[in-house]
């Protein structure tokens, strides 16, 4: 793989240089952050190189493909160095909020890729966007997808789709955590201690989704739905007062304001 190099290693930056590490342990890596001796204390973690912030000649000479971890706030100051090195770079994005375009004309680079993780990446378990600006070449496009995969499950994506998947992934890891929450209260109302609770919860969310992921056919949730419900039993009674409190249609209005708001944000 070609040599890497990640700008921010907050919650995402971190989880990428570690995913990559572990994925593909002789890659070479370079790290660079404003605070530096988080960056020495990552560059240690990871095995990789440490380059002084600001020194954005020497970070762009090292790396073949940069990642841009930093929160979208800072971009723009950060482009105001960074821009006169990145002309001919491979560039990954993961800013919620800037489009191909936006990074197309801060960086003067044709090969720019939007990454949309979420949190799960920082135990290797996010689904990850993956949108290809339509000048990126397919070596690159074939390197980001591999970047990806060590944070999770790449999914390519057009960007014009980005929102939508903000809404339902980037914010959804979200709803889950509410509902498992809810589940917990709910044992905790019936009896059983908050904490013995929710490790129930969570387990029987991760049967859940182990028995969705589980064979060679996948199942629809309603086909496995109808298998868990026996007539007049006890699952009914409990779908039907999820529906009388309308969860279908407020966690698909969950999704859509959360798209909206990403489009809304959309530079």
């Amino acid at each position: 793989m070609m040599k890497t190099g990640i700008i921010g290693v907050g919650n995402m930056g971190f989880a990428i240089a570690k995913g990559l590490r572990k994925s593909h342990p002789h890659t070479d890596i370079a790290i660079m952050d404003t605070d530096n001796k988080k960056a020495e204390e990552v560059s240690k973690t990871i095995r990789g190189e440490k380059i002084l912030s600001g020194d954005y000649k020497a970070f762009c000479e090292y790396a073949d493909i940069i990642i841009l971890a930093v929160k979208p706030q800072y971009l723009d100051n950060l482009f105001k160095d960074l821009a006169e090195f990145t002309g001919e770079k491979k560039i990954i994005s993961i800013a919620a909020g800037k489009t191909i375009k936006y990074f197309e004309e801060k960086t003067g680079s044709t090969n720019i890729i939007r990454f949309m993780p979420n949190i799960a990446a920082t135990v290797g378990e996010s689904i990850v966007a993956v949108a290809y600006g339509e000048k990126s070449d397919q070596e690159f496009r074939q390197e980001a997808m591999v970047i990806a995969e060590s944070i999770g499950k790449a999914l390519p994506l057009a960007e014009s789709q980005m929102s939508a998947f903000t809404g339902l992934s980037g914010s959804g890891i979200a709803y889950v955590f509410s509902f498992i929450h809810a589940l917990a209260l709910g044992g905790t109302e019936q009896g059983i201690p908050y904490n013995e609770s929710l490790e129930i919860a969570i387990q029987t969310v991760n049967g859940a989704t182990a028995l969705l992921s589980s064979g060679m056919k996948k199942e629809n949730p309603i086909e496995l739905l109808t298998r868990v419900i026996s007539a007049g039993g006890t699952t009914i009674a409990g779908v039907k007062a999820l529906e009388n409190g309308k969860l279908t249609s407020t966690v698909m209005e969950a999704v859509k304001k959360a798209s909206a708001r990403a489009r809304e944000l959309e530079d």
